[in-house]
């Protein structure tokens, strides 16, 4: 039978781009306190850890395709991070993660906001409340409430870059640098239960909201994101020496549904906050 090792490297190198390319099978988690070791055990690095244990061979090159596709800007990450109206925690499905590598060309995170989804109570369906929603989608300065969407979002992608620093450092004295070419936040729009559906909850559909629903939400989502990435501190660039490693973000995108609306630059997480750079 013919091995991996037995193709010609020109075919292997195929076979290593295609499997780090590849999109992931939905595994959705949910979150309600997120932690380090929490984000790592759910890490989909199952068989690209597989790969680099076979031999040294394949380790190293699949080591040099991973440099490759960063260097040809090909590296590309996507998450799906779902929040729920009344829920006191989050969802998360990595759709691409091809690797642990210190350069991530494009991380695009799409946040799904699902409203009025029914919950159990004492064997009845009820609905959430709607402040419940307006806590979820704005900063209505109630310190000892639920924190918005914004402040959770922010607090999982801090926590996920340190997270993956950690591993790149991991018996490689070299690693200083996480540099995220690209984080995309990418807003879809809000979805809620059919309505007056009689079937078992697996069997229920989702449907987007009215088109002047979601644009009420979709604006005071942005709002809210917007005033929380302005309310980032400023570094001294000069200061980036201290940290180490330094974990950077050289542009962050907002966006809905794939189109623009707003961008910044120069983003660096200093202890447990993100900070814009100050040259």
């Amino acid at each position: 039978m013919t091995g991996l090792l037995d193709l010609p490297l020109e075919v292997r190198n195929v076979v290593y781009e295609f499997l780090l390319g590849e999109t992931l099978a939905p595994h959705s988690r949910a979150m309600m306190v997120v932690s380090e070791n929490y984000i790592k055990e759910r890490l989909p690095l199952r068989n690209y850890r597989g790969l680099l244990r076979t031999c040294r061979k394949t380790y190293l090159e699949l080591k040099q395709a991973i440099q490759h596709l960063a260097a040809s800007k090909q590296l590309r990450y996507e998450l799906d991070i779902t929040f729920s109206h009344g829920r006191p925690y989050f969802a998360m499905t990595w759709v691409r993660f091809p690797a642990l590598c210190a350069t991530i060309n494009s991380l695009v995170i799409n946040v799904d906001l699902r409203i009025r989804e029914p919950f159990n109570y004492h064997g009845q369906f009820q609905a959430p409340h709607d402040h419940l929603l307006a806590h979820l989608i704005e900063d209505l300065g109630d310190d000892d409430g639920p924190k918005s969407f914004a402040k959770q979002l922010f607090d999982y992608i801090a926590i996920l870059l340190k997270t993956l620093a950690k591993l790149l450092s991991h018996g490689n004295t070299q690693f200083n640098l996480l540099y995220t070419e690209h984080l995309v936040l990418n807003f879809r729009t809000p979805t809620t239960m059919v309505t007056g559906l009689e079937v078992p909850r697996a069997e229920q559909r989702r449907v987007k909201v009215d088109p002047e629903e979601a644009d009420d939400i979709l604006d005071t989502m942005q709002a809210t994101i917007k005033s929380n990435a302005k309310a980032f501190g400023a570094f001294d660039a000069s200061q980036c020496g201290v940290l180490s490693p330094l974990i950077q973000i050289g542009s962050l995108q907002f966006a809905t549904e794939g189109v623009v609306w707003g961008e910044g630059h120069n983003l660096i997480l200093a202890q447990d906050d993100f900070q814009w750079l100050q040259y």
